[in-house]
């Protein structure tokens, strides 16, 4: 499978911003694909925001294999590209609440400001 583009959809749906409930928001952004049809390796800076004022950026990658590859190809239904934001938002997220004591991303992330 060819990630030379993110498909505009699901630059969309990954664009948005997410976070609530006791959560800093989040924005995704410099979001790139790479992988086959086996494995999806969804690299982005994730800017991180607290209502207080407070701001951090990070970058960090997001592994996902088997069918999940299917929702990044071009033409997916919006539905696929929906679903797979959500799936790299929760990871996002769950990274957030582990990232001190067991971060569930595979690359350690950087924080870049």
């Amino acid at each position: 499978m060819d990630f030379a583009r993110v498909p505009v959809g699901l630059q969309s749906a990954l664009s948005e911003k997410f976070g609530g409930a006791g959560d800093p928001e989040f924005l995704l952004s410099e979001i790139s694909l790479a992988g086959d049809s086996e494995t999806l390796t969804i690299s982005m800076h994730v800017s991180v925001a607290w209502g207080s004022g407070g701001k951090e950026k990070w970058a960090l990658r997001v592994d996902l294999s088997g069918s999940d590859t299917d929702a990044a190809r071009p033409g997916a239904a919006v539905e696929a590209y929906r679903w797979l934001a959500l799936m790299v938002q929760t990871n996002v997220i769950e990274w957030w609440h582990t990232r001190r004591t067991a971060p569930n991303i595979p690359e350690t992330p950087r924080r870049i400001g």
